[in-house]
């Protein structure tokens, strides 16, 4: 029975039902839950949100954009990965980069909405049954609660009109499908909705969560009412989300306006009062995912993959390396020396995290005389952005949104409106806490290109394995007029290093299993 559709998103759904012939199918099990009888008391909310979290998808864009962009190389552990596929540029719909970016991301639509959905019978407490007064700290429990899983619902609508949408600054373009419900048909035939449609649907969840949100967790237990975690949804993550939608958007002046709102005090607690840039000397403390004063850690919200109680779904760094992000860690892939050469010998201190500390460099790799296989084994870059935390190896939170992205965005704003000036103070504001006191500022920017082209390269070394580069060379790269730029001696394997930013493959492909199951579905062009 071919079952391959989107619903194949329904993962509360056994695999034993799928199996079975239709007559088995129809027949209702007394253990059976309809959405609706899911959820009985607010602490199963609860449990149901913590499913929610734990479905939140990021690996899979992380090593994609790392490896199809100008990010890795052939490492020196390669035995062939990548260079049939990604690294050479190969992108259709039979890739299972954009199966799993697809799939991952509709799954964690499905399980905000079975929450959402399911909470018609949950019966707030009273504090004095004999009065039936409203318990008010557990009224806000619950709205807090769903107004997270609009969000998370948000989120993953974002993600897929990202490498989806036809034009994300075009509302009338082809998206993706809105499901803002639980499916009952798991053969549906559904079309794409409008990228405006779906935006549209992203508003409103982040209109309903911000109204909803409550500054502190209003959780009972240890937690409860903590001001700072970053591993959840609070206001600074709707702001920053916001921020980001509107500069993918092209609605640039927008998007200053919320990052402006969280240079200010987003959270109206003692405990936060905005955000700013990590200082140079706790810079790697955010990469091993250690404990950082809230006011200079910068990451506005991660998934937490690494403590106790995360999703811990396995060794995310061993996409790059077999072992470790060491040198005899048996890389797969390395650090392209296209990007590494923007950060080496210098003051940088992201440096110390793109490459692994213990990378052994070769400083005139680029002459004639070192042959391919002396390159080959004796530059190694391991990537050393994801080393491992809390004593798990190769596994670290994934930074969804950090406030260094959100002053790249406030610099795109000031770039399309031609003010050089705030574009260079913007980016400066960043290396003033990367580099070595008095060092490493951008000079005077005189025209817009240059300007695109600052932040560009700017974004690239910031963001670098972050998830961001396949994206901002869509966006940005014909303002820059940049293009995936490979360092020649890491191309001699298929001999070629570019594509042009227009290029179709930077929009995904609707994936063949789904257009094979979904017959009404429209695939973007050229594939």
């Amino acid at each position: 029975m071919n079952m391959r559709n989107f619903k194949a998103i329904l993962f509360v759904i056994t695999a034993s039902m799928f199996v079975a012939c239709d007559d088995a199918i129809d027949i209702t099990q007394p253990s059976e839950l309809p959405p609706d009888r899911v959820y009985e008391t607010v602490s199963d909310m609860q449990l149901g949100l913590n499913g929610v979290y734990a479905s939140i998808p990021g690996e899979t864009q992380i090593y994609f954009t790392s490896l199809f962009t100008d990010e890795t190389a052939i490492g020196r552990g390669n035995g062939g990965q990548g260079t049939d596929g990604e690294l050479a540029f190969m992108l259709n719909a039979n890739s299972g980069d954009a199966a799993s970016i697809w799939l991952s991301n509709y799954s964690l639509i499905n399980a905000a909405n079975r929450l959402i959905h399911g909470v018609e019978n949950v019966v707030i407490q009273e504090d004095d049954p004999t009065t039936a007064d409203v318990n008010e700290d557990e009224t806000a429990w619950y709205n807090h609660i769903l107004a997270q899983a609009h969000a998370l619902r948000a989120f993953g609508h974002m993600q897929l009109l990202t490498y989806f949408s036809e034009d994300m600054t075009d509302d009338s373009s082809l998206g993706v499908i809105l499901v803002d419900f639980v499916p009952e048909d798991i053969y549906a035939q559904l079309p794409r909705n409008t990228t405006g449609e779906v935006f549209a649907l992203i508003n409103s969840d982040l209109d309903f969560a911000s109204t909803n949100l409550s500054v502190t967790n209003p959780q009972p237990g240890d937690n409860a009412g903590a001001e700072y975690d970053n591993t959840y949804i609070k206001p600074g993550f709707i702001t920053a989300f916001r921020a980001r939608m509107a500069a993918y958007r092209g609605d640039l002046a927008s998007a200053k306006a919320f990052v402006d709102e969280l240079d200010t005090a987003v959270y109206n607690t003692d405990a936060v009062t905005g955000y700013n840039l990590t200082p140079r000397a706790n810079y790697k403390t955010i990469w091993s995912d250690g404990p950082l004063n809230p006011s200079f850690d910068e990451v506005i919200f991660k998934v937490n993959r690494a403590n106790p109680g995360g999703n811990t779904t396995g060794n995310f760094a061993q996409v790059w390396s077999s072992i470790n992000s060491t040198v005899d860690g048996s890389p797969f892939f390395e650090v392209n020396r296209a990007l590494f050469n923007l950060v080496y010998n210098t003051s940088d201190i992201r440096e110390e995290v793109i490459v692994d500390p213990t990378a052994e460099v070769l400083p005139n790799y680029n002459d004639p005389s070192v042959s391919d296989y002396q390159y080959f084994t004796e530059d190694i870059l391991p990537v050393g952005k994801y080393p491992g935390s809390e004593n798990l190896a190769l596994l670290n939170d994934i930074k969804v949104f950090r406030f260094s992205e959100m002053v790249l965005i406030r610099a795109e704003y000031f770039a399309s409106i031609g003010d050089f000036t705030n574009v260079r103070a913007q980016i400066n504001s960043i290396r003033s806490v990367r580099y070595s006191p008095g060092s490493g500022q951008v000079g005077p920017i005189s025209n817009a290109t240059d300007a695109w082209k600052a932040i560009l390269n700017e974004r690239r070394i910031e963001l670098a394995f972050e998830g961001h580069r396949y994206v901002d060379l869509r966006r940005l790269g014909l303002l820059a007029d940049e293009q995936v730029d490979r360092d020649p001696r890491d191309c001699e394997f298929n001999g070629f290093c570019t594509i042009p930013s227009d290029d179709y493959r930077f929009i995904m492909p609707i994936p063949r299993a789904e257009t094979a199951a979904n017959t009404v579905i429209q695939q973007n062009p050229n594939y």
